[in-house]
């Protein structure tokens, strides 16, 4: 941690815990013989979590034609491992939800551009025949943390990161310039005060840079390929697309070539995709 970063998280008066529903989610999900039906407890009691869960299983990914409205049908939707994975992220994101006034994100927006980028990389994966295809949800849901943790607590200081950013067009450099740190910086930093698994860890701290990774690095490249697909074609986490830059040793760690990452944007630019999980 940088000692501008450090003085920045000193300043945050009452630091976000853990929310007690991901904490009883992450011990059911460790368990192999938890239950759909003691999850679906545990969601129920959050009409919020519930409300959000219903809206993704509603979602494209899930190749709807007919809308279900109890949170039953969405669970079995969904299905066991998704559900974990959709519980614990949307849980975690909800606790960063409320800011003031005049904030600098549109939180809904990055709220979607965070499960959609979940779900591109749960395609990307599996097309790739990854093994942690039905794990890595929950890296995609999670790598924007740091945007949340910025839009609740410094939204004044970002907002000078985005007058920067309007100049100059890149984001990553306008928040080093301002902050002298990065959104996947902060956001790695409460990642680890949550005690979050590794591999989420890797994913929010190097989802712009997979070769700046030192493990977990297919895990940290599926989730940049997808993050970047997800902003060009279907959903930026704001209204002005942040110039995001590809890392080629993506694609070297996955052992595709550009056109291969190419066909499968093509395929998640389709009309029935554009829209992310609206």
């Amino acid at each position: 941690m940088n000692e501008s970063l450090k003085l920045c998280v000193q300043k945050i008066k009452k630091l976000p815990t853990l929310p007690v529903i991901a904490q009883e989610i992450l011990n059911l999900v460790t368990n192999d013989l938890t239950s759909v039906g003691r999850i679906e407890k545990v969601v129920e009691n959050d009409p919020a979590i519930s409300a959000k869960i219903l809206s993704v299983a509603n979602s494209v990914f899930f190749g709807v034609k007919t809308k279900t409205s109890t949170l039953d049908n969405a669970i079995m939707r969904i299905g066991f491992d998704n559900l974990k994975n959709i519980a614990l992220g949307i849980s975690l994101m909800t606790v960063l939800q409320e800011g003031k006034r005049g904030k600098v994100f549109d939180y809904n927006r990055i709220y979607n551009h965070s499960i959609t980028v979940g779900f591109v990389a749960k395609l990307l994966s599996r097309q790739l025949k990854q093994d942690f295809a039905d794990e890595i949800m929950i890296n995609g849901m999670l790598h924007d943390l740091g945007y949340l943790i910025m839009n609740k607590y410094f939204h004044e200081i970002y907002g000078e990161v985005l007058t920067l950013f309007e100049k100059e067009g890149s984001l990553i450099e306008a928040e080093k310039r301002v902050l002298e740190f990065t959104h996947a910086d902060i956001g790695h930093w409460l990642a680890e005060k949550w005690n979050l698994p590794k591999a989420v860890l890797d994913t929010t701290l190097y989802h712009h840079a997979p070769s700046r990774a030192k493990r977990n690095l297919k895990r940290v490249s599926v989730i940049h390929l997808a993050d970047y697909i997800t902003t060009r074609k279907m959903l930026s986490p704001m209204e002005r697309d942040p110039n995001y830059p590809l890392d080629y040793s993506s694609l070297d760690i996955l052992n595709i070539t550009e056109k291969d990452m190419m066909d499968f944007e093509s395929e998640m630019s389709r009309d029935e995709y554009a829209g992310g999980i609206f």
